[in-house]
């Protein structure tokens, strides 16, 4: 009988103490380079097991991700932290549904971030409080991937300060289809399709939101938007472009640039980073180079914490990232480094590490210091130019592929651009009357 009342006692502390155990949700929004998504995955493990939290990890490709955070926050169910989500951030702060990360960034020495890195998280919520809801994970730069064997073959020299008119010049030498086409820009209903036909916009002149009013959006419906999308259907026409492209997802650039089918991409380095684990030959033979008048983006892949009724979880949400980030030199080794520089550091203490390394040598692939990204920062998913302060409203546009969605239509219903651009200024301004007010 004693012994079992003792084991009765036993189990039912151990119940006990299971039901007491401290417990965090993560999503984990994933990229296409595996060094960056494992290490997350490690961190959280390891800071769970030294704190006695059991930890449980989802991890979501982007696409998902998107779709599950925006229906969680609409919703009410979220997760108690999100790393490296390019979408929600926002949308959540706005509403008054995250934890300031203002301690934390403190914590971390505020005078070591790049100052421009932080105003994509700085967000005006519902009660008019100002504060830096999120950290970007990394600075990820949109380079254009380039076949420098073509180039030279062609007898084309890189200038020093590349621009769009020179890209568009130089794919159209080296086309030479259907071996090789010319540029492999994204026209799919994709990221990468939206981040590239806005940056093309932006460098003709154009922007996305001007101001939070139901007109703010007019800007897009102007000349350079109609220049940028008439230039596109000429490319697509003269087969610069290939014909599959407007069926093609985020990997679909990638893969033509891997496979050789294309001279020039732009995207993040996931490329470079994929053909480098793969042993891909065609890595000896590609430069990565920035465009003057090309946009540079974080992604906005950031990690934030949601407000809880437990506010132990807040704090605990708050100490994970702050374990994540305060190793500075192992984050830019695991994060930046492994990842082949597919994410730039946040840290300027980190950013000069990575321009002595390339100034020895060790990022040859990049035509000039890539830290000098930096200063060609114009625009993320939640940062429409030239606002420049970031709205739930840009967040949407690019969450719900609106604009890659109509922009396809010059070229299978050969809509006319005007129409086209009209169509997503007036849904745009539609969300921004309904976000916003009158």
């Amino acid at each position: 009988m004693y012994r079992k009342l003792l084991v009765f006692v036993l189990l039912l502390v151990l119940a006990l103490s299971i039901g007491l155990a401290k417990t965090l949700e993560v999503w984990i929004a994933t990229t296409f380079v595996d060094a960056q998504n494992n290490w997350l995955a490690q961190k959280v493990k390891e800071w769970g097991s030294k704190n006695g939290v059991s930890v449980g990890i989802s991890l979501f490709p982007k696409e998902i991700y998107t779709e599950k955070i925006l229906a969680a926050i609409e919703a009410g169910q979220t997760p108690d932290v999100v790393l490296q989500g390019a979408a929600g951030v926002v949308l959540a702060a706005e509403r008054g549904l995250l934890v300031p990360l203002d301690d934390v960034i403190e914590k971390l020495g505020k005078d070591d971030f790049y100052p421009n890195v932080l105003n994509y998280v700085k967000v005006t919520d519902k009660n008019g409080e100002t504060h830096y809801y999120g950290i970007p994970l990394f600075i990820e730069p949109r380079t254009v991937e380039v076949r420098y064997d073509l180039l030279q073959k062609a007898g084309i020299e890189i200038p020093e300060k590349p621009t769009y008119a020179w890209l568009i010049d130089a794919a159209r030498k080296v086309n030479n289809p259907p071996d090789v086409y010319g540029w492999g820009l994204t026209l799919g209903k994709c990221y990468d399709a939206n981040d590239n036909i806005l940056a093309l916009v932006y460098a003709m002149g154009g922007g996305l939101i001007s101001e939070k009013s139901p007109h703010g959006a007019d800007i897009f419906n102007t000349q350079p938007t109609w220049n940028a999308l008439k230039l596109i259907k000429q490319l697509y026409d003269e087969k610069v472009i290939p014909p599959d492209a407007i069926e093609w997802t985020d990997f679909g650039n990638n893969l033509a640039f891997m496979e050789g089918r294309v001279a020039f991409t732009i995207n993040g380095l996931s490329i470079y980073y994929r053909m480098v684990q793969e042993g891909n030959p065609l890595a000896e033979v590609t430069k990565e180079i920035f465009l003057r008048d090309v946009v540079i983006d974080t992604g906005l892949k950031s990690v934030f914490v949601f407000k809880n009724a437990d506010k132990e979880k807040e704090e605990l949400g708050k100490d994970l990232i702050y374990y994540i980030l305060s190793d500075k030199e192992n984050y830019r080794i695991n994060m930046c480094e492994k990842a082949q520089l597919y994410g730039l550091p946040i840290f300027q203490s980190q950013g000069k590490v990575i321009s002595q390394q390339w100034r020895e040598g060790k990022w040859s692939m990049f035509a000039v210091d890539p830290m000098n990204a930096m200063n060609s920062l114009k625009a993320v998913w939640a940062m429409s130019y030239p606002l420049g302060e970031p709205t739930s409203v840009a967040e949407q546009v690019e969450g719900s592929l609106l604009i890659p969605e109509k922009v396809v239509k010059i070229i299978t219903e050969n809509a006319d651009p005007k129409d086209v651009a009209k169509e997503i200024a007036d849904a745009i301004n539609e969300l921004l009357a309904k976000t916003y007010g009158e």
